[in-house]
This record gives C-alpha cells, sequence and structure tokens, in this order.
C-alpha cells in the first residue's frame, strides 16, 4: 500500500492551487463545519458523487479545524497521483491482500487525538440523486475497530446553481459519538437516516429561495 507523507510544500502550493480552481467553478461554500473536541480523532464520512469529493473537506478542513488531514483513495488512482500523497491520501485496494494493511493503517491513525481521516464507504462515484447509500463493510470494519473515542462526522455535499451563472457548495454535517463501537451496519443506518434528512432540508430550502426570485 501507499502511505501519506505529509508535505508542507505540496500543502502551500495546492491549498492555493485548490482555492484558485475552486473560485473558478463555484461561488462558494453555504454552510458550517462543526467544531471538534480536540483531543478525540475524527473519521469523516461522506457522499461520493465526484471529484470535488476529497478537494471540499481538505479545504474546510484547513480554513476550520486545521487537523493533520488524511483521505482513504483507491491505489490505482493514486499511483496515477502520487503527489497526493503529501497532503495526506493512502491507499487501499479491495479485493487485494494489501486491504488488511490498508485498514490497520486506517484504525491506526484514528488512535491519534489530532488526527482526521476522511472516507468514502460507499467505494464508487454516485450521483448526488441517489437516495440510497449503500456502504461497503470492509473499511467501516477497521474504522469501528478502533478506540471508542473517535468523533464520526457525517456529512452531505450538495451543488445547486439557483439563479447563478456559477454554483454554491452546500454543505451540512453532523458530529456523532458513540458510547460503544459501533458496528458497519450502525454507522450505514445512522449515516442513511442523516442523509435523508439534509437532502430533505436542502431541497425545501432551495424551493424557498426559488420562489423569492
Amino acid at each position: 500500500m501507499l502511505k501519506a507523507q505529509h508535505s508542507r510544500l505540496a500543502q502551500r502550493f495546492f491549498g492555493w492551487y485548490f482555492r484558485m480552481i475552486f473560485n473558478r467553478h463555484f461561488a462558494g461554500f453555504i454552510g458550517e463545519l462543526p467544531s471538534s473536541q480536540v483531543d478525540r480523532a475524527v473519521c469523516w464520512i461522506s457522499n461520493h458523487s465526484s471529484w470535488w469529493d476529497g478537494v471540499w473537506p481538505l479545504m474546510l478542513n484547513a480554513k476550520h479545524e486545521k487537523r493533520p488531514f488524511y483521505v482513504m483513495m483507491l491505489e490505482k488512482e493514486l499511483i496515477k497521483r502520487r503527489f497526493l500523497r503529501g497532503l495526506g491520501a493512502f491507499s487501499i485496494a479491495p479485493g487485494q491482500r494489501t486491504m488488511v494493511e490498508s485498514g490497520q493503517y486506517l484504525a491506526n491513525l484514528l488512535q491519534v487525538p489530532q488526527n482526521l481521516v476522511l472516507i468514502y464507504p460507499q467505494g464508487q462515484l454516485e450521483s448526488m440523486l441517489e437516495t440510497h447509500i449503500q456502504f461497503a463493510a470492509g473499511v467501516l470494519r477497521y474504522a469501528c475497530n478502533t478506540n471508542e473515542q473517535v468523533q464520526w462526522l457525517f456529512s452531505a455535499f450538495f451543488v445547486d446553481y439557483g439563479s447563478n451563472m456559477k454554483p454554491n457548495v452546500y454543505h451540512y454535517h453532523h458530529l456523532h459519538q458513540f458510547e460503544n463501537r459501533p458496528t458497519p451496519g450502525q454507522i450505514n443506518t445512522i449515516y442513511q437516516e442523516f442523509y435523508d434528512a439534509q437532502k430533505l432540508l436542502h431541497i425545501n430550502m432551495m424551493h424557498m429561495q426559488h420562489k423569492r426570485i
């Protein structure tokens, strides 16, 4: 597997680069990232619908939480873009022997209270219009087997134009703390409930905005 190799140079350059291309394609972010407890690691789970999915959380963390950032990527994609290791990317190869090593690496990262680790348990890109979010249990199993102090950050990102030439990125979040170690099934169920509620909230909000135009 390929492990993360944080680089200040890479973080400075790509921090600037991502802000530049974000401003070129989007009007801005709309939403609020909840403050997490600094003495507990964060496992960040979000919907996976576009190339931008790894960029938006990276930017939000850099602006608000400022935690050491890690993100799990498919190994075949990270091999093509090894420079992303400097931003905290590490690899997983589903179905390969190295998946166990990747899972253990993930679990070890979540043992460090300062860390924030982003994963996409869907395992593949799916439309923002998708109503059923199905997680693969493999990756989540390793995340669930870490210590009970981990904070789970559930997020949903949606892109809407409204009356603008450039769309806004709307982001919704729920910070969850389990009393005991959760199971992958519990994570999937809670995320689905969160996603359904936020999607309905977003649709209603956009409907009200359009009525005022």
